[in-house]
């Protein structure tokens, strides 16, 4: 899934990441690694974990630049999901954290993450069908939707 953000450095903010998802969301998420990747962002490995609704996962974020194709997928999705103003969202955001699981994948998980990210990028999230592009509120709504059919 990749995150769209309006923030042109291509590091991560770690503890502005922590206190939101401490403050918002009902996860625990920590920091095992950070790499520079030279020339294209960071990458930086986490986990995150829900004792409520017992799931988690080890997940990695990389930053990198917007590309024309991010955005001609962006176009796309809106269009596919009716997204209304999510595709003029992601053209005002210079990079992208891309979010993917390291071990067994957690759907819950990587949503949650999203979550976080478009909650501290202000940003939509693309998922990896390109079906749509969705908010904090809509990753949040397909975490609901995942714990209810679980």
């Amino acid at each position: 899934m990749r995150v769209f953000a309006q923030r042109s450095e291509l590091t991560l903010d770690l503890p502005e990441i922590l206190r939101a998802t401490r403050r918002y969301f009902d996860v625990t998420l920590d920091v095992e690694a950070q790499t520079r990747i030279p020339n294209v962002g960071v990458e930086v490995r986490v986990r995150l974990r829900s004792e409520k609704h017992d799931f988690g996962a080890a997940l990695a974020i990389k930053t990198r630049n917007v590309e024309s194709s991010d955005l001609d997928a962006a176009r796309v999705a809106e269009q596919r999901g009716r997204a209304a103003g999510m595709f003029q969202l992601a053209e005002r955001c210079p990079t992208i954290w891309e979010v993917s699981a390291i071990d067994a994948d957690s759907e819950l998980a990587r949503l949650n993450l999203c979550a976080i990210l478009a909650a501290v990028g202000l940003g939509p999230v693309l998922p990896d069908d390109c079906s749509t592009l969705f908010g904090v509120r809509g990753a949040m709504e397909r975490v609901e939707k995942l714990l209810r059919s679980g």
